[in-house]
C-alpha cells in the first residue's frame, strides 16, 4: 500500500466514459472533469478509463484527457502506457450461433471484426433501420462471419419490445439507442482486478465512477462506488455515494468532497 504525503492513501480511479466523463447530451468533457483528472494524477493517484468502447475508440478519449490506462471492451481489453496487455473478442462460437439463428430480415445486424470504429453489414437494410453513424459501416453481402478471427461487437437493429426475438446464446447486451442493441462484454470488473493484481492494490484503494447498467458489475461492495446524478436508478441503488450530474461538475465535486484533490 502506498501512502502519500499528508497521510493520503493512493487510490486507483476508474471512470466510465459516456454519461460519466462526458455529459449525456453534448458528449463534451466538462472543464472541471479535465481538472479533476489532472489533479488526481498530480496527487499521485492512478487514473484509468473503464468503458465498453472498443480499445481504439477508448484510446482516443484517454489521449485527449491525458489518461494512460484503459479497461476497454467491457473488460475484454487492458491497455497501460500504450501497451495492449490483452484484447479479446467475443466468444466466436456463440457469435456464430446468434448470427446463424437471428432473423436478419427483421433484425439486420453488423459485426465489428477489427480494433477500429468499423462494422460490416450484409444488407443495406441495416443502415435503413439504424440511425447512428458512429461506426463506419461497410455493406458486404457475402461477408463470411464464420471465418472471422475476432468479433468485438455485434450491432443489432432491435427495440426493447423485440428482445424476445434475439437468440442471445448466453451473450451479454447493452443498448446503444432506442433502435439499436450492442452485443458486447459487460464485465469491467475483470480489467480492474487485473490492474489490482499488477500493482498489488487493495480493495479499499479502488474508486469507480459510472452512470449506466453496464457499470453494475464494477459497483462491488468492497470498492468505493460513485454514481453520477444522471445515473440509472439501478446503479444508484448499488452506489456508496451519488454525486452531481456529469454536466454539473459531478466528478470534480465528489473528488473534492472525499479529499482526493
Amino acid at each position: 500500500r502506498t501512502i502519500h504525503k499528508g497521510g493520503i492513501m493512493k487510490k486507483y480511479f476508474f471512470f466510465d466514459i459516456d454519461g460519466t466523463l462526458t455529459t449525456p447530451l453534448t458528449q463534451d468533457y466538462p472543464a472541471s472533469t479535465r481538472e479533476a483528472v489532472r489533479l488526481l494524477q498530480k496527487n499521485g493517484h492512478f487514473v484509468a478509463i473503464a468503458t465498453g468502447r472498443m480499445q481504439a475508440d477508448a484510446r482516443a478519449v484517454a489521449e485527449d484527457l491525458g489518461i494512460t490506462a484503459m479497461v476497454s471492451d467491457g473488460g475484454n481489453g487492458l491497455t497501460i502506457d500504450g501497451d495492449i496487455l490483452y484484447h479479446k473478442g467475443l466468444p466466436l462460437e456463440q457469435c456464430r450461433l446468434l448470427l446463424n439463428d437471428i432473423d436478419m430480415e427483421k433484425h439486420p445486424w453488423a459485426a465489428a471484426p477489427e480494433n477500429r470504429k468499423y462494422r460490416i453489414a450484409k444488407t443495406e437494410h441495416y443502415l435503413e433501420k439504424i440511425k447512428d453513424r458512429y461506426y463506419e459501416t461497410a455493406i458486404i453481402p457475402d461477408y463470411d462471419y464464420g471465418a472471422a478471427e475476432q468479433i468485438y461487437k455485434i450491432f443489432i437493429a432491435c427495440t426493447k419490445e423485440e428482445v424476445k426475438d434475439i437468440p442471445f446464446h448466453g451473450l451479454p447486451h447493452v443498448w446503444f439507442s432506442r433502435d439499436s442493441m450492442i452485443i458486447e462484454p459487460t464485465h469491467k470488473e475483470q480489467g480492474i482486478m487485473a490492474i489490482m493484481e499488477k500493482y498489488h492494490a487493495e480493495d479499499e484503494q479502488i474508486v469507480v465512477f459510472g452512470d449506466g447498467l453496464n457499470d453494475c458489475t464494477m459497483f462491488r461492495k468492497e470498492w468505493m462506488t460513485i454514481a453520477m446524478g444522471n445515473a440509472k436508478p439501478e446503479l444508484k441503488a448499488r452506489a456508496k455515494y451519488i454525486t452531481d450530474d456529469a454536466d454539473e461538475n459531478g466528478i470534480y465535486n465528489a473528488c473534492r468532497r472525499f479529499g482526493w484533490i
